[in-house]
């Protein structure tokens, strides 16, 4: 609400994606354009702000070590740190977060696997405070009608990178390539040339990668089933995005999506190189239009009742009230 708070949002970078243009007017926008470690003096831009903020939030690794020390030093009263992932892309970077953690008044974990990946980095367990992060508005998702159909499309969404294991994408699509079934993967990374380069070299014709989508709703609106075979996650918003629209989910079995996903209810769940089981579950969903609605219908309510963007709002006034 905003005859409550005054609200500053701080990026250390905007690269596109359309998020500055989805906040409320009243919300200020600092970018920082810090495209390197070089630009850290970009940080002064800031340090009035900090000294009349009352609490500063964070979220990923660098802008949290950032606003820990920065916050620190300018004595605001609450910060607060989110933690997205079950464990952090390095160990060094696990162990500084668990360092530098007395700096928070809480971590906000957004899953049961993040306050656990950050109770092992070294947080204080009676400081951390789990919220579902996710704030899903349902509805911007409209269901996908399952019916009998000679083709099903397969939809992916995330960064190609080794974590989100997109190789198995192709994978599962090199074992099914006789089958009517098709794959699309929304999403920009480093992986992208060479997840391209060997669905050429094994004729892998099944697979397209879309790059980046201006819209994930419109996106999941046109597939049949969610494939996510990460190796590790958080909450997984993607997953609860999919769940929205109405999709039953093959996934892996890490993380957040252990909470999210209910085998045998919303979606299938899988080791990360289990391709033969994501194999199996993609083909039995694919000719099975009553699993596929019964499935995501199950989700969808799962999302409404427990990630919605309302659980959300509650969740984070509680902590607020709290400190």
């Amino acid at each position: 609400p905003s005859d409550r708070f005054d609200i500053t949002v701080v990026a250390l970078a905007t690269r596109g994606g359309g998020i500055v243009e989805q906040l409320p007017e009243h919300v200020r926008v600092i970018d920082l354009g810090m495209d390197s470690p070089l630009d850290i003096l970009q940080v002064r831009k800031i340090w009035s702000t900090l000294g009349t903020t009352d609490i500063l939030v964070t979220s990923l690794y660098h802008a949290t070590q950032i606003g820990r020390i920065l916050g620190t030093l300018r004595r605001v009263p609450v910060i607060l740190s989110w933690q997205h992932n079950e464990r952090l892309g390095s160990d060094i970077r696990q162990r500084l977060f668990g360092l530098f953690s007395f700096l928070d008044t809480m971590v906000l974990a957004d899953s049961e696997a993040a306050a656990d990946g950050a109770v092992e980095s070294g947080v204080d367990p009676d400081r951390i405070q789990q919220i579902p992060i996710a704030g899903i508005d349902i509805g911007e998702y409209e269901p996908v009608t399952h019916s009998s159909t000679g083709h099903i499309t397969v939809g992916t969404v995330g960064r190609l990178t080794p974590q989100k294991n997109m190789q198995a994408i192709l994978d599962v699509a090199e074992e099914l390539r006789s089958e009517p079934i098709s794959f699309r993967v929304a999403g920009t990374g480093p992986q992208q040339a060479e997840l391209e380069r060997y669905a050429d070299a094994n004729d892998i014709e099944s697979v397209t990668f879309e790059g980046f989508v201006e819209s994930v709703p419109d996106f999941l609106s046109e597939v049949g089933i969610y494939f996510q075979p990460s190796r590790r996650e958080g909450l997984c918003i993607t997953v609860l995005e999919a769940m929205a629209a109405g999709l039953p989910i093959v996934a892996s079995n890490v993380g957040g999506i252990t909470e999210t996903v209910v085998p045998g209810e919303t979606g299938v769940l899988a080791e990360p190189e289990d391709i033969e089981t994501f194999r199996d579950a993609i083909i039995e969903l694919s000719t099975d239009p009553e699993r596929r609605a019964e499935y995501g219908a199950a989700g969808r309510e799962r999302v409404a009742k427990s990630y919605s963007q309302d659980r959300l709002v509650e969740a984070f006034l509680d902590v607020v009230d709290s400190v």
